[in-house]
């Protein structure tokens, strides 16, 4: 029934696609920070007809952005084949490659790297131009009147906003409906729902570019954003580890840290900011001397929350300019990235039967999750405790999990205290492991009584973590910056035989 909907509209586009009068396309490059991976178009587009493959960076063209760099005939040349062999091929489906927000990050593309592409064209070639343009205009419209308002990106709101304002049809309705769906994808914190801190940097980014859409419009409504992106940019401030990368939670990776850190504004206002109301999301703490991050995201079935890994309770830790506990990462959203990263064995957590915590299917949200992620936090002058505890594993097996961290604002310590919590008798007998992946060129020692491990870091500092029981260390994998490195992790293992079992754990600088 929807297939045939859209096959009757799509009919009706084609119409007004041809009927359509001029539209100029030149002077709208409204590009701040640039996210293009550029190491992976290096892998596919010298090859022959590389856009016939279903490799979804292919369908972004974010390979124009490529090819402008590459400058010359060839470049342009190679960005004009590839447009024109492509919308051949592509024009008349319905679906892939014109769902998700594929669409919506072509036209911007095409429009960003229009004057590049016709700088030598021919006349004809630049009306082919002109009509792909105009097709992928209507299709955004179409294709976003029809997304739920957690589905909607912000390359939909960038290409939206441009398509109305080209097409002479922007109201202060759709400034409204925009500014809705900008609120709903951000808590209360200032933190996008992804919990990504790659995809809540592109989203400021996006932020800027529509202002920039907005005044170069001359649209009033230029500065509706302000305080918002002022919000989110120093929530962005805080999630940066001693050695300058960010935390790798929810599929983040550190690819464009680099970009992300120099394009933050160093002004006044990001001086200092209270942050005492997180109760779902990414809790931090930071002092001159460390700092911890803390995933007490609550799930649900939006699909602004469809990435989420399957790490609820994970922290990451670093000290000293260097990290030392970390998450396993993860490849280009758009790369080929293994579910595997996404498990819970691949997060410095509590998992409890080798099972994940969350449900994880590719491209979907998650099916089963935690109903019940609780947070809360406690300071006075010597120490900060962050609580937290989720159901994930309640139904299956009837437990509660719980992760208290006492962390010493005075001294380089950290206190861990993780809890298995069964709800009723059960005879079963249940593994648990608690896992600590160690970040990249950490050496380690064990103690006489194996209860203990030392760690010595890049720069030859030395961390002594402690445990009650027996530790052993296996091998783990840190995926970052699309790089696969071959690292170890701390695990604290056993088999639950009360109705509760707390296990004790900490960090100390030596």
């Amino acid at each position: 029934m929807i297939s045939n909907l859209r096959k009757i509209i799509f009919i009706f586009i084609i119409y007004r696609f041809k009927s359509r009068k001029k539209i100029s396309f030149v002077d709208l490059n409204f590009r701040k920070n640039d996210f293009t991976n550029y190491h992976m178009i290096k892998s596919f587009i010298f090859k022959n007809n590389f856009y016939i493959t279903k490799n979804k960076s292919v369908h972004t063209f974010d390979f124009l952005n490529f090819t402008n760099k590459l400058g010359g005939t060839i470049g342009i040349n190679l960005a004009r084949e590839a447009i024109f062999g492509w919308f051949k091929i592509n024009k008349n489906k319905i679906n892939f490659p014109w769902f998700e927000d594929l669409s919506s990050r072509r036209l911007i593309n095409l429009i960003y790297n229009y004057e590049y592409i016709n700088s030598s064209s021919k006349i004809n070639d630049k009306k082919k131009l002109d009509a792909i343009i105009l097709f992928h205009i209507q299709r955004v419209l179409f294709e976003f009147n029809l997304k739920k308002i957690s589905a909607i990106t912000s390359f939909d709101l960038i290409a939206f906003l441009m398509s109305n304002l080209l097409l002479k049809k922007n109201n202060i309705n759709n400034i409204s409906y925009i500014k809705f769906i900008i609120e709903y994808q951000i808590d209360k914190l200032g933190m996008h729902k992804s919990y990504n801190l790659l995809e809540h940097s592109k989203f400021i980014n996006n932020l800027n570019e529509i202002k920039n859409i907005l005044l170069f419009f001359q649209v009033n409504e230029a500065d509706a954003f302000d305080k918002l992106i002022l919000k989110m940019t120093s929530v962005l401030n805080q999630y940066f580890h001693d050695d300058g990368s960010i935390p790798l939670f929810n599929g983040s990776n550190n690819i464009y840290t680099k970009i992300i850190y120099n394009s933050l504004n160093k002004q006044d206002y990001l001086k200092k900011r209270e942050f005492n109301n997180i109760s779902n999301g990414l809790a931090f703490y930071s002092d001159k001397n460390k700092k911890i991050f803390f995933d007490v995201v609550q799930p649900n079935t939006d699909q602004i929350n469809s990435n989420l890994s399957a790490g609820t309770l994970s922290i990451e830790i670093s000290g000293f300019g260097e990290k030392i506990f970390t998450n396993c990462g993860a490849s280009e959203s758009f790369g080929k990235n293994p579910e595997y990263l996404r498990y819970s064995a691949a997060h410095s957590t509590i998992i409890l039967q080798n099972t994940n915590i969350s449900e994880i299917k590719e491209g979907n949200p998650h099916i089963k999750f935690p109903q019940s992620v609780v947070f809360r936090k406690e300071e006075n002058s010597e120490r900060e405790i962050f609580e937290g505890s989720h159901n994930g594993y309640l139904k299956k097996f009837n437990k509660i999990i719980k992760r208290r961290l006492i962390i010493s604002k005075n001294t380089n310590s950290i206190v861990g205290e993780d809890s298995l919590i069964s709800i009723k008798d059960v005879a079963e007998r249940l593994i648990y492991h608690i896992r600590f992946h160690l970040a990249d060129g950490m050496t380690f020692n064990f103690t006489n009584n194996k209860k203990n491990i030392i760690l010595k870091t890049k720069l030859n500092n030395i961390w002594l973590f402690k445990s009650e029981k027996e530790l052993i260390v296996e091998d783990s994998i840190l995926v970052d910056n699309n790089i696969t490195k071959i690292t170890k992790q701390i695990v604290m293992k056993g088999i639950i035989v009360d109705r509760k079992i707390i296990e004790k754990w900490s960090l100390e600088k030596i």
